[in-house]
């Protein structure tokens, strides 16, 4: 199966199963950029760029991205090459819709945390972008123990994994579970008052 149809296999598959995946893409500036507009090239979708200087349309900063909550994207593409925002990058983790790709282009994975990170001059009290070893030795710990997680590398091989299929994926369709629904129906029963209905978040 060549890469293409591989992708595109396994994109098919996070759909059907309602999932969401990050592929991490580590190297050169351009090496990253290329990597992204490759992938972008064979999966059709929104392909939400953000970046301080994002190359393509639909676009816009990590500083913007407060603005798009409540909306959702099929794909995007996260550029940490300059610096990585935490917030801006889980805010748009949470617009992508079941099947959807996250690209999170970065520096290459050997030097990354001694590079300055121009994200620190939002909190840091320094005139100068500082590198952040800790944060950034910290995320690529969680990020190489997380099996569902792709890491490609500049010059290191790459191959798209097949994943063990899942239970196909149901979308909300507004109706209540039907646990929820015995817990309303008590509801309506009950005389007026104030009742309190306690559950795990989620």
């Amino acid at each position: 199966m060549s890469d293409i149809d591989a992708l595109r296999a396994l994109t098919s598959q996070m759909t059907q199963e309602g999932i969401r995946r990050l592929l991490v893409i580590s190297g050169d500036a351009a090496w990253c950029r290329e990597r992204a507009e490759a992938i972008r090239a064979v999966l059709p979708g929104d392909w939400l760029w953000v970046a301080p200087d994002a190359p393509a349309q639909p676009r816009c900063t990590p500083q913007a991205l407060q603005t798009l909550l409540g909306r959702e994207f099929r794909h995007a593409i996260f550029d940490a090459w300059q610096g990585f925002d935490a917030a801006a990058f889980a805010a748009l983790s949470g617009t992508l819709q079941a099947g959807s790709w996250l690209l999170l282009l970065m520096p290459p994975y050997e030097t990354w945390e001694s590079r300055p990170d121009t994200d620190s001059l939002r909190w840091s009290d320094c005139a100068q972008p500082i590198p952040t070893p800790q944060f950034a030795q910290h995320l690529k710990r969680t990020l190489s123990h997380d099996p569902q997680t792709l890491l490609w590398r500049q010059r290191q091989p790459f191959c798209w994994p097949s994943y063990p299929s899942r239970e196909r994926w149901r979308p909300a369709t507004g109706e209540p579970q039907p646990e929820q629904a015995a817990i309303l129906s008590r509801l309506r029963e009950m005389p007026p008052g104030v009742a309190t209905v306690i559950a795990p978040r989620g």
